[in-house]
C-alpha cells in the first residue's frame, strides 16, 4: 500500500479507495466574490449519490467563514 492507495471524502468523511474517490473542481468564492487563481478540488464518493450530490453543494467557505473543512 502507496500513500495514496485510499482518500478521505469531503462530504461523508470515509476514508476510500484511490478508485472509488473523485475530485470536483470548483471556483473559490469567498463573500459573494470569485477569488482569481483559487479553486476548491472536493473529493467525494463516485460510488454514493448522497456524496455525488453532496459534492455540488459543498464548499470550504460560506460568507467567507470556513464551513467544516475536514483534514485530509
Amino acid at each position: 500500500m502507496t500513500l495514496f492507495d485510499t482518500w478521505k471524502c469531503h462530504i461523508c468523511g470515509e476514508e476510500r479507495p484511490d478508485d472509488k474517490i473523485s475530485v470536483l473542481s470548483k471556483p473559490l468564492i469567498i463573500n459573494g466574490q470569485v477569488v482569481l487563481c483559487g479553486q476548491q478540488n472536493i473529493r467525494y464518493c463516485n460510488d454514493r449519490p448522497a456524496c455525488i450530490e453532496g459534492a455540488k453543494e459543498f464548499s470550504f467557505f460560506k460568507g467567507g467563514e470556513e464551513n467544516g473543512v475536514r483534514e485530509g
